[in-house]
């Protein structure tokens, strides 16, 4: 979601997170520094988006280790930790206090196919028409 939230055409992102101020920071400095972020330091926006606390298959289980070991090939390794470790990730479209689309993680490395997200895009543009 890093890389596609720079491409021009790809609606506004703010990513939310449950690691310090200061943290995020540096990781987004590094990585995406015109990202915006919020610190949700004790989980309520999670909690609000139905987010919850993964389960031990779900934090550990074959599939993780799976996608942990395609994004070391891909270059990518696990950092120092930092949050809420047990917190599942999601993605939301959200237009005003409406949801439009969102996709929950089924496991702690799984994540949206940026198809599904353009897909989503396009279908809602198409609607809105």
């Amino acid at each position: 979601m890093l890389s596609a939230a720079k491409d021009q055409g790809f609606p506004e992102t703010v990513f939310i997170h449950r690691a310090s101020v200061e943290v995020a920071e540096e990781f987004f400095a590094a990585r995406a520094p015109q990202a915006r972020a919020i610190a949700d330091t004790d989980g309520s926006l999670f909690a609000a988006f139905d987010l919850r606390n993964g389960t031990w298959l779900q934090l550990l289980g074959p599939a993780v280790w799976w996608r942990g070991l395609i994004a070391m090939l891909k270059g990518n390794f696990v950092g120092k930790a930092s949050g809420s470790v047990t917190q599942m990730p999601g993605a939301f479209l959200v237009q005003g206090r409406k949801v439009l689309w969102h996709y929950r993680a089924r496991h702690s490395g799984d994540h949206p196919k940026l198809a599904a997200v353009l897909q989503a895009l396009n279908t809602l543009a198409t609607q809105g028409s």
